[in-house]
C-alpha cells in the first residue's frame, strides 16, 4: 500500500499560546483553543458559517469575561499567525455574507 504524502493542511500544528490556564476549566480552554483555530482557518480562507462564527465568538468573550484579556489574546494570536480576531470577527460583523 502507497504511503500517503500529508499535504499542508493535514499536517498538526501545535502551537504554544499564551493562556491563563489556571483561570480557565478544560473545557473553557477547548473552547478558546477552537476559537482561535476557527480565527486562523477563516483567514486562510476557509468556508466557514457565519452565525456559527458570531456564536463561538460571544462564547469565548462570554469565557473571557474581560476587555484586556480579549486585547492581549488578540496581540498573542497576532504575533503568532499573523490574524487578528478583532479585525476577523469586525469584517464577518459588517459584512452580510462571507
Amino acid at each position: 500500500m502507497a504511503k500517503k504524502k500529508e499535504t499542508k493542511e493535514e499536517k498538526l500544528e501545535l502551537k504554544e499560546y499564551d493562556i491563563d490556564y489556571d483561570m480557565f476549566s478544560l473545557e473553557e480552554i477547548v473552547k478558546i483553543v477552537g476559537f482561535f483555530d476557527l480565527i486562523e482557518k477563516i483567514n486562510r480562507g476557509r468556508k466557514y458559517n457565519k452565525e456559527d462564527a458570531i456564536n463561538k465568538y460571544n462564547e469565548y468573550r462570554n469565557i473571557l469575561n474581560n476587555k484586556s484579556l480579549e486585547k492581549k489574546y488578540d496581540k498573542m494570536l497576532f504575533n503568532l499567525s499573523k490574524v487578528s480576531i478583532y479585525h476577523t470577527m469586525k469584517d464577518i460583523m459588517e459584512n452580510e455574507t462571507r
